[in-house]
This record gives C-alpha cells, sequence and structure tokens, in this order.
C-alpha cells in the first residue's frame, strides 16, 4: 500500500550560532556552574583571609652628585675623565645596585633589632629560632627588599613588605645607612689609591721642572749676552719652552693630588632623604573584589572547557526526513526548491 508522502519547507540554516545555544548549556548544567564558582570563591576568600596582613616601608632618596668632579681643570683631567680622576660617582642605579649588593644585604640581616621582642633581623624575617642555615639568608631578604630608580626623575625608591611592621621599617632605614657607607668606603680606597699614584706624579713633574730650570740657568751663565737672530737666541727660547711646559704638567700633577686628598677626607653622604618612612604604616590592601572578580572567570572558564568537551555546545541538526504519527512520509524540501520561490523546477528528460 502506497505511503503518503507530504512536501514541508526545511527550516534556513543560521550560519551564525544562536544565543539560547550558547546560554542553554550553562541552564543545563547549573549544578556544576554553581559548584565550580562556590569552589573558585571559597578558594579566593582563602588566598584574601588566611595570609597575614603586610606593610610596605618605603623611602625615597636622591643620590648626591660629587661637586668635585664638575670642578676638574682641563689637560690631563678632562683627557682621562672622571672615571679615573673623579672616581666612583653617586649616580641612581650605582646606589641602587648597592642597595641590594649581597655584603649589604647580610650585614642588615645580622643586625640584632632593638624592640621588645629583640632577635636579628634574618630571624624575625623568617619567624624562626637559630641556627638558620645560610643559604635561606639572601633570597629571604630580596624576597622582601626591592630597589627601583625612576628613570625621569633619577629618585630611589626603596620598599621592604614583610608582616611586621617595625622589622620592615629598620631594614629600610639600616639598608640606606649601610649603602651610604659603602659608598664612601669605595670612594675613599679609589682616592687613597689616586693620592698615591698622583704623589708620584708630582715628583716626577717636579723633578722635570728642577731639570729645565738648572738648564736654563746654566745656558744664561753661560751666555751673558748673543744677539737677536743667532743660534743662542734659538736655544734660549728652547729652554724657556721647556720651562713653561713643565710648569704646567707640575701645576696639573699638583692640582689633581690635592683633589684625591680632598676626596680621601671628604665625608659627603651618597644619598638625601627626599620622603621619610611615615610614621604610622597601614596594612597593604587585600585586594578582595578583584580576586573574586577573576575566581569567577576562572570558573567559568573551567565550567566552558567541561561543557565544551562534552559537546554540549552543538546544535541539533534538523531532521530532512520525519514521519509523522499517522503513519505518512514527510519530506522537508528548501524553501529554494519549493514552487513559487523564485527558482523553476527542472524535469529529467
Amino acid at each position: 500500500m502506497p505511503r503518503d508522502v507530504t512536501t514541508a519547507a526545511a527550516r534556513p540554516v543560521d550560519p551564525e550560532l544562536p544565543l539560547a545555544v550558547l546560554v542553554r548549556p550553562y541552564h543545563r548544567r547549573w549544578r556544576l556552574v554553581l559548584a565550580t564558582l562556590g569552589v573558585a570563591w571559597l578558594g579566593a576568600l582563602a588566598a584574601v583571609l588566611i595570609p597575614e596582613r603586610e606593610y610596605t616601608a618605603s623611602v625615597v632618596l636622591a643620590a648626591v652628585p660629587n661637586a668635585r668632579t664638575s670642578a676638574l681643570s682641563g689637560g690631563l683631567s678632562a683627557i682621562l675623565g672622571s672615571a679615573q680622576l673623579g672616581g666612583v660617582q653617586s649616580t641612581p642605579y650605582f646606589i641602587a645596585k648597592l642597595i641590594l649588593l649581597r655584603s649589604v644585604i647580610m650585614q642588615v640581616a645580622a643586625e640584632p633589632v632593638g624592640d621588645a621582642r629583640g632577635g636579628t633581623v634574618i630571624e624575625r624575617v623568617l619567624e624562626e629560632r637559630p641556627p638558620i642555615k645560610p643559604g635561606r639568608v639572601e633570597p629571604a631578604m630580596r624576597k622582601a627588599v626591592s630597589a627601583e630608580v625612576d628613570k625621569q626623575t633619577g629618585l630611589i625608591m626603596v620598599e621592604t613588605t614583610l608582616p611586621d611592621s617595625a622589622v620592615a621599617r629598620f631594614i629600610t632605614r639600616r639598608l640606606t645607612e649601610r649603602a651610604s657607607a659603602a659608598f664612601l668606603r669605595v670612594s675613599r680606597a679609589q682616592a687613597t689609591s689616586q693620592r698615591t699614584a698622583q704623589a708620584e706624579r708630582v715628583d716626577s713633574a717636579l723633578r722635570q721642572l728642577r731639570r729645565a730650570e738648572e738648564r736654563s740657568r746654566g745656558f744664561a751663565s753661560s751666555n751673558r749676552s748673543y744677539t737677536m737672530f743667532s743660534e743662542a737666541s734659538v736655544v734660549r727660547r728652547e729652554l724657556e719652552r721647556e720651562v713653561t711646559n713643565a710648569q704646567t704638567v707640575y701645576s696639573q700633577a699638583r692640582s689633581d693630588y690635592e683633589t684625591a686628598v680632598a676626596r680621601e677626607l671628604e665625608e659627603t653622604p651618597a644619598v638625601v632623604v627626599v620622603d621619610s618612612i611615615p610614621n604610622r604604616l597601614l596594612p597593604d590592601p587585600r585586594h578582595a573584589p578583584l580576586k573574586l572578580v577573576l575566581a569567577s572567570v576562572l570558573a567559568f572558564l573551567i565550567v566552558t572547557l567541561i561543557l565544551w568537551s562534552q559537546r554540549e555546545f552543538q546544535d541539533p541538526p534538523s531532521a530532512a526526513l520525519s514521519e509523522p504519527a499517522d503513519g505518512s512520509l514527510r519530506v522537508e524540501r528548501p524553501h529554494s526548491e519549493l514552487p513559487g520561490s523564485g527558482r523553476r523546477e527542472t524535469g529529467s528528460g
């Protein structure tokens, strides 16, 4: 018995994914969404509430330039430059390196904290009693301390972040003092070596000057009178130039020697405090709202990956062949192939 065939128009295929298809998996798996959000929020709250509140003791410093460097005179000082005659300079980056120097950090870590609790700095930082392994000292101090230089202004910011505000304040202050002392020690050591070298240079220049003056006196005593354009006149001018050059070299060597002696004895600090540590340190913000938002985004990302792996976002295709309940066969045809849709049907013959 032939079956009735009914031709119906099929739904056009939407090239874009409908919004309902995107929302439906989340609505269908709402228990998974709520469970993932709850776990993420609990983790964010634990990250906010469990760690101890930390305090940051910061100070802003400015490097003090060496005024004697700009006052160096010409000659050999101008040729050699400030790197040799002016010595090390208290530039911002040099001071920042001194603050984070290993010897400076280790010295501060071994100092006792002058408060009621007592103990050394590293004991208070690690919250442990001695003995403490030496390999743990420097990493713990570097984790708590930072020194940055502002490229536009040249200011140096030293920060120490710890749960103990008193220790953070103490470390920041002692790092600044130790770095300044280290700079003075290095500057004096270099000035001492330069003073020794300049002293030898002064003695050599003085001997050359005396020999030139002795030759000039000998020539004057043996040639009391001579004509203007004679050979003796030429020799006389050469001896005078030699004496003048020797006097110039001696004067320059003497000036550099005095500069080295002054640098060896100077007490100019390497840095000055622009913004000191506040009297009261406030705890660092926990950023709880930001952490909750990030946890929510991470939870939705995890849920999306789970639903995508389970093929929840795929739109089920429309059936091209369906059989209604009355037993007749129903064939769905696209709108473009129906009569009157703008395209003529063409026969096979």
